[in-house]
């Protein structure tokens, strides 16, 4: 085989890494739910190899926008700390089941996962939309500890659910000012919690099925790691221009359509 042209084949991902980093960001919610399909669909990798894929390909893109809200002042950091002392210990938790779990079940989990919180989000949005009711959001001073116990756990095991259960609780903090301050502080949390779960996952049996696919991995890798940190730099910057209803109907389209494709790729046998 041609090392050049394997590495060309994948050239591909780096645009795409743009576009779904800016995706991602932009909405607060995990890279994973894009990258997965992809992984699992499109380039035909195991699923549970796709999950850690789809986690260490997060890690270059929120670690980019991580830095790019910090230059926008758009992290509250109080808020932050308070979410992460609860995540961080469950994701440990949800990866220590992952061994254990079949890697059809970790997809349909993930599927049924992110399309019914999609499904969710667009129809209380739109309803309260054609009711004609404001588009504003209660808020308070409560962390919501079991959602962020639930966010967690879920990250650990289907590399996925910390952005979209967190970012409607930061949301209605009486202390974020504005929408593009929830997601930026929701990108800092995904981005801890995607560390802890990708480091937990790697068992001594995991690590050698890594090994073996080293080659594969670099190719894509190489493409997709500088794709998603441009896409990083991209997306706080159209999280500014939503309203905080725009970003969960918007988050709500995306997961949508994530779920369908995973569902046609269970039941499909693809």
């Amino acid at each position: 085989m041609n090392p050049v042209s394997d590495l060309v084949t994948y050239f591909y991902l780096f645009p795409l890494g743009i576009a779904i980093a800016m995706l991602a960001i932009s909405a607060g919610i995990s890279g994973s739910n894009f990258w997965i399909p992809i992984y699992v669909i499109w380039l035909g990798i195991d699923p549970k190899t796709s999950f850690w894929l789809a986690l260490l390909t997060m890690l270059f893109g929120f670690g980019s926008g991580i830095v790019r809200n910090l230059k926008s002042g758009t992290v509250n950091w109080s808020i932050v700390k308070q979410y992460l002392k609860i995540t961080v210990p469950f994701a440990i938790i949800g990866t220590l089941v992952v061994p254990f779990a079949p890697a059809e079940l970790l997809l349909v989990l993930f599927g049924s996962f992110v399309i019914l919180y999609g499904a969710f989000q667009i129809c209380r949005n739109w309803l309260f939309s054609r009711n004609n009711e404001p588009a504003v959001i209660e808020t308070g001073e409560k962390i919501y500890w079991i959602r962020a116990a639930i966010a967690g756990f879920l990250k650990g095991l289907i590399a996925t659910g910390t952005g979209k259960i967190i970012m409607p609780c930061i949301l209605k903090h009486c202390k974020i000012r504005t929408a593009a301050e929830a997601v930026g502080s929701t990108v800092v949390i995904i981005f801890v919690v995607n560390l802890f779960a990708l480091l937990f996952r790697l068992t001594p049996g995991f690590i050698s099925t890594l090994v073996e696919q080293k080659e594969l991995i670099f190719n894509i890798m190489i493409w997709v790691a500088p794709g998603v940190l441009i896409g990083g730099q991209i997306g706080p910057e159209v999280a500014k221009k939503l309203s905080k209803r725009g970003i969960q109907i918007y988050v709500g389209i995306l997961l949508v359509f994530v779920g369908i494709l995973i569902f046609l790729r269970t039941f499909s046998g693809v």
